[in-house]
């Protein structure tokens, strides 16, 4: 780590004291400022999340609405800062965890567990092993920024989550953890390969997914857990939904190996439509708090593309399914 990398790194240490020992209000503003004034400074993030949030929920003020997410991620870290320095008393008193009985259920089941979570509050839900008093197995990738990835290092440490690799074979890694018996977790909503030519519906429109998640769930014999949480006045409430039991789906994807053919297993794609079609109703239940910066829809070089031409996004998105998805193709034939 050069000199300069060091002093940077001294400063976010002593931003993060600071925001620990500061009301708790006056963080908040701090967290929505700094929100603030990267709506101005991202034009491509509010663009991109202005035309996914008109096409999906309907919006007509798309760009107040983008303008209040960006507040709510800068909120966000203040909490998952906060949050990680708490003591578990603490963080057990902040936080309500509602359905906590469909994770008793799937413990005592004997069966492998996946909790699965959208975008939504994502660091501060990290905290779950420690109100749980249970370890999850979670991959993360590595940040470039040195100084960013130790501060990152610093704060996951205090969640008791078990990292694993973000290289090296992520889904074998990921069935092996379940097979042994392990919780694992994983954030699930991030856009897919359109080549992988799996696509699920999420909030109206057919989004490209990765099949992982689904591939290691069917792989790995797990119960599925559901989880979300957001903010609810000056405290959080996390919530387990009802399970999915990946047996439920068939077992198809025994005959396949490959990710990349994955998508011709039907248990692989009803499963996967499954958990997005969760996905979904829990950004309509919270929309504010969802991650509408992520190009979700398209890949970035293509949002690009419909920002600077002023094509249409919701056209582009739906013939984009039909070129890839093998489903729509023989919609289309006959």
């Amino acid at each position: 780590m050069t000199t300069f990398e060091k002093i940077n790194l001294s400063f976010l240490r002593a931003i993060i004291r600071l925001i620990c020992i500061i009301p708790y209000r006056a963080a908040v503003a701090i967290g929505r400022s700094f929100g603030w004034l990267a709506s101005l400074l991202l034009p491509f993030h509010m663009k991109a999340g202005i035309l996914q949030a008109r096409a999906t929920l309907g919006i007509d003020n798309a760009q107040g609405f983008m303008r209040t997410v960006f507040m709510n991620q800068g909120e966000l870290y203040v909490d998952a800062i906060r949050t990680a320095y708490m003591t578990d008393d603490e963080l057990k008193a902040y936080v309500d965890f509602q359905g906590r009985e469909h994770f008793e259920q799937a413990r005592t089941s004997g069966r492998n567990i996946m909790i699965i979570s959208p975008h939504m509050n994502w660091e501060v839900l990290g905290n779950t092993p420690r109100i749980l008093d249970e370890e999850i197995c979670v991959m993360a990738d590595y940040i470039k920024s040195p100084v960013v990835q130790t501060i990152a290092d610093e704060i996951r440490s205090r969640y008791r989550i078990v990292l694993l690799p973000p290289k090296g074979g992520m889904v074998k890694n990921y069935i092996d953890q379940l097979r042994a018996g392990h919780i694992v977790g994983m954030i699930i909503d991030q856009r897919g390969k359109r080549e992988d030519r799996l696509f699920c519906d999420v909030l109206g429109l057919p989004a490209p997914t990765n099949p992982a998640p689904a591939f290691i769930a069917l792989h790995g014999d797990a119960i599925i857990l559901p989880l979300y949480g957001f903010k609810q006045g000056d405290r959080f409430v996390f919530r387990f939904s009802k399970p999915i039991d990946s047996r439920d789906f068939g077992n198809d994807y025994r005959d396949i190996d490959s990710i990349a053919e994955s998508w011709k297993s039907s248990a692989v794609r009803d499963l996967s439509a499954a958990m997005h079609a969760w996905i979904s109703s829990t950004v309509r239940e919270q929309p504010g708090q969802w991650f509408w910066l992520h190009c979700r829809w398209a890949r970035r070089s293509d949002m690009k593309k419909i920002i600077r031409q002023g094509s249409d996004f919701r056209e582009f998105v739906l013939s984009q399914a039909k070129e890839f998805h093998p489903m729509e193709k023989l919609r289309v034939r006959s």
